[in-house]
């Protein structure tokens, strides 16, 4: 009997070492399971998030794209109705009355040539003889005198260039009104196209 009790507490013992392994292999097990779902959860959370920056950023970079398209669209519009201003501009000069756009070449002439220096005119030929009229006029109230240039011609109606010696005054429309748009192309444009609430 002896035998047997020793074998029954031998077995005893080692089906109880067995349970405790098992179980302890059971627990180590489970928490490896954690271990593996949570690092699975965290690593796909880190994904996720990474995947969402990266939709974030592309679709910051895609709007800036697409706003920057917009606001280069707009200043082209915005530049193409300047540009028809300063046409319109230029086609109501060139179309004033006779005796206005006399007086407007006149006042042009008085404003830029100086009065102490001789010179000549370059003008566009359909207004030769307005300025033969000016430049008359010119030479009898002027000590010095001016000439009109008449183998050079502009190629543009409005305006004349004045040629003295080793300079030149650019005074034709399409000059005066160029620099007119640079000067007030900002006040126009902020007038135009600012959005009053």
């Amino acid at each position: 009997m002896a035998l047997e009790e020793i074998n029954k507490a031998v077995l005893e013992s080692v089906q109880h070492e067995a349970e405790l392994f098992i179980k302890s292999a059971k627990k180590e097990a489970e928490e490896k399971k954690k271990s593996v779902q949570r690092n699975a959860e965290e690593k796909a959370e880190r994904l996720y998030q990474l995947a969402m920056r990266n939709i974030d950023e592309e679709m910051a970079r895609k709007l800036v794209q697409v706003q920057g398209q917009i606001n280069k669209e707009i200043l082209s519009e915005k530049n193409k109705i300047l540009s028809q201003i300063f046409q319109k501009a230029k086609e109501e000069i060139l179309h004033l009355p006779a005796k206005e756009y006399q007086q407007l070449m006149e006042k042009w002439m008085n404003q830029a040539i100086p009065a102490d220096i001789e010179g000549s005119l370059c003008v566009h030929k359909d207004d030769l003889e307005l300025f033969k009229d000016l430049v008359s006029k010119w030479n009898n109230s002027h000590e010095t005198k001016i000439s009109i240039n008449e183998e050079n011609f502009l190629s543009s109606k409005g305006g004349f260039l004045f040629v003295g010696k080793g300079f030149q005054i650019d005074q034709t429309l399409d000059t005066i009104l160029s620099d007119l748009e640079r000067e007030i192309i900002p006040v126009i444009a902020k007038n135009l196209f600012t959005v009053k609430v």
